[in-house]
């Protein structure tokens, strides 16, 4: 069965869609199925993933059709082997104040229901990209996941913070939508250790939360990331000897192990 991994923090600029895309792809080299949905109307993974809007269905179909809806109908592979996009449209967002004063309970349940049916035999991993904010997309995305990432930016005491909101925000929804969700790790984002505040932040970081809470693998800043959005691909395979690419391939065997993926 698939697994379904939301990666949010309700703070903006922590690398949420940096962290899906190119851990997706990291998966992808240890023969891993993923899928990457991107539930944030920005449509960042999306533009990564796909270079521009679907020429089809997307996220908006999936929440403006009728139950009897295939989520099939808007994945999309993407030019990297065995990885795939559900993609979303800017659009989206104008369905987010309806979907709160409907029926909420059921509208947030859609996305779950929907989708883990088609995807449990066709992947094995499904990574979301959530928005950064804790609306109604970032909601139902933790009603569908089975677990979560929360990337931090080191020395960011803003990110911290959200860190700590966004994690009682998944007590919250364990407690109320879907008792399976569990908090997977965080991830520890845009590390400079040549810095003092670099260090500091990793210290802070560790000094609040537990060793079985926090990935070993820390995700180091490097300027290739920046190079590699810009020319619309992962880290990986613009510049596979990267620090940042290899940062993410040892990610992908955390991952892989934490979560008992076969390989």
């Amino acid at each position: 069965m698939a697994i379904i991994i939301a990666v949010m923090n309700h703070k903006g600029g922590v690398g949420k869609t940096t962290v899906a895309v190119n851990l997706g792809h990291a998966l992808t080299r240890r023969n891993q199925r993923v899928l990457v949905v991107d539930c944030d109307p920005q449509a960042n993974s999306s533009d990564l993933l796909l270079q521009g809007e679907p020429s089809g269905d997307s996220l908006y179909e999936l929440y403006e059709a009728s139950d009897e809806y295939d989520a099939s109908n808007c994945i999309y592979p993407t030019d990297y082997e065995r990885l795939c996009c559900l993609p979303n449209i800017e659009e989206t967002s104008g369905l987010e104040p309806t979907m709160i004063t409907g029926d909420t309970q059921a509208n947030l349940s859609i996305l779950r229901d929907r989708l883990r049916q088609p995807v449990q035999d066709r992947f094995d991993v499904v990574l979301i990209d959530c928005p950064p904010n804790m609306g109604f997309f970032v909601i139902s995305s933790l009603y569908a996941a089975n677990f979560v990432i929360v990337p931090v930016i080191s020395g960011s005491r803003a990110s911290i913070k959200g860190l700590s909101n966004a994690i009682k925000l998944i007590g919250g929804i364990q407690q109320s939508g879907n008792p399976d969700l569990r908090f997977l790790r965080l991830l520890i984002n845009a590390v400079d250790r040549r810095t003092i505040m670099g260090r500091v932040g990793i210290d802070q970081i560790r000094t609040h939360f537990a060793a079985d809470q926090i990935f070993e693998t820390m995700i180091p800043t490097n300027a290739v990331f920046q190079r590699a959005e810009h020319e619309q691909k992962t880290i990986i395979r613009y510049d596979p000897a990267a620090a940042g690419s290899r940062a993410y391939r040892l990610l992908a065997q955390e991952v892989a192990d934490i979560c008992s993926l076969k390989v």
